[in-house]
């Protein structure tokens, strides 16, 4: 089924016969229709409602990226927002589920991760909830899986990290991408080269390079109120410290923020560093397939809390 399909059942569904389109307090005469460009203001001001950072330039890249649904009532004012990205043929992060504050608690949100799921059929679901969201996303079949802790801070000039004889931090070229999305996969078993080409089109990446074997890489992007660090992804937790102070001082102040697995084991350094953790959010999953295995690399960072 097509994002189309989907947005017209959807809207089949929401527009009985007889209904008095008129009445654009009624929940159900709200419509789901495809995301677009002419829709990134109003997305904007709904995520800043909300006191979220995205730009409208964020927000721009992230659709660029993916796909989306919004809903909409009949006099055209948006309501609610998702976006997902399909990354190979097995996995997706959907985000930026908002519903506007006043239409809030009538199924709209519902409504929009429904539409989601329609439009990516056998795919596992993943996202980051915040508090208020987990009770929903649990009825709709996702399970928590793991906590990310939102870090930022102005930064402040760190010391390099040093790393052993015959390693260096160098930036990363369009040569790496394969080197790169292979590192990337074995930490989360996605395919998402496309979205690291786009994050790189953005953003200056660097790579740990071990004779010519990439052993981590990390992104840093301009996001929000300031710079965004990741992904951050290696081998080992020493490589993935000296990529993230590098990017610290590259950014010393400025402000800088890093959405990190709380498991990842960074978290009493970061806070030496000074990015204290602010806020954490609940990772989850749809329950339709077993945890892929993962290989000799970890996720230090996520690129978003909506991308993972």
């Amino acid at each position: 089924m097509t994002v189309s399909d989907t947005v017209l059942n959807r809207r089949n569904a929401a527009m009985p016969e007889g209904t008095d389109m008129t009445a654009t307090d009624s929940p159900s005469a709200i419509i789901l229709r495809a995301m677009e460009d002419r829709d990134i203001d109003a997305a904007s001001g709904l995520s800043k409602a909300l006191g979220w950072p995205h730009r409208s330039e964020d927000w721009h890249f992230l659709l660029g990226a993916g796909q989306g649904l919004v809903a909409v009532t009949p006099a055209g004012e948006l309501v609610g927002t998702t976006l997902w990205w399909s990354f190979g043929t097995r996995d997706a992060p959907v985000g930026m589920v908002i519903v506007a504050g006043a239409w809030q608690g009538h199924g709209i949100g519902r409504r929009l991760m429904t539409g989601a799921r329609a439009a990516l059929p056998g795919r596992t679901l993943h996202l980051n909830a915040t508090p208020g969201g987990v009770p929903l996303y649990e009825k709709l079949g996702f399970r928590p899986c793991g906590l990310v802790e939102q870090r930022q801070a102005i930064a402040v000039t760190q010391p390099l990290i040093p790393l052993p004889d015959g390693m260096r931090l160098r930036p990363a070229g369009g040569n790496d991408l394969t080197a790169i999305a292979a590192l990337d996969r074995a930490a989360n078993g996605m395919e998402r080269a496309a979205l690291l080409r786009a994050l790189l089109s953005v953003g200056k990446g660097i790579v740990v390079d071990a004779g010519g074997a990439i052993m981590g890489y990390s992104i840093c992007r301009a996001f929000g109120w300031g710079k965004v660090v990741g992904p951050v992804i290696a081998t080992a937790e020493p490589f993935a410290a000296a990529m993230i102070a590098h990017w610290i001082g590259s950014c010393a102040g400025q402000f800088t923020r890093l959405d990190i697995p709380a498991a990842c084991g960074l978290g009493a350094w970061l806070d030496e560093v000074g990015l204290p953790r602010v806020d954490t959010v609940t990772t989850m999953r749809t329950a339709n397939a077993d945890e892929p295995a993962r290989e000799a690399a970890t996720t230090f960072a996520l690129g978003s809390q909506a991308l993972g």
